[in-house]
């Protein structure tokens, strides 16, 4: 687990989500650059709700985090994009499940297309560890 130094000034708004504004990286940190994960299974299909796409999606989060020796509290940005708006609630609600109460930097936006049409999540993350 990475020692981050988060940065919410109280001169400015709170954040107004689970996130923080800033969090500082440690010197000779590991990083690590996740790409855009979407909710393609193993055999190629995608499922229908925001829900199973949100969970396929962190769930690869954490297989590729796992896979460079990490977990979700070395997570240090956030950068979420949703088809629709209305899928937020259902979208944060798996999120949570997987960050718990770390609160790492994060970008959320609403897109107008996706790579492929049946996507309604990608999610790209990045990752940092104290050597």
């Amino acid at each position: 687990m990475s020692s981050f130094i988060l940065h919410n000034p109280a001169d400015i708004l709170e954040p107004q989500g689970p996130y923080s504004h800033g969090l500082e990286v440690p010197p000779n940190s590991r990083l690590l650059f996740i790409s855009g994960q979407t909710a393609g299974r193993p055999d190629g299909t995608i499922p229908d709700t925001i829900e199973e796409q949100s969970l396929i999606v962190w769930t690869r989060i954490m297989h590729v985090l796992t896979s460079a020796r990490m977990d979700m509290a070395d997570v240090v940005k956030i950068s979420s994009y949703l088809r629709h708006r209305e899928h937020a609630a259902a979208y944060a609600k798996v999120r949570a499940q997987f960050l718990g109460t770390h609160r790492p930097a994060a970008l959320g936006l609403v897109v107008s297309e996706m790579f492929r049409t049946q996507y309604l999540v990608e999610v790209e993350v990045i990752a940092a560890q104290a050597v």
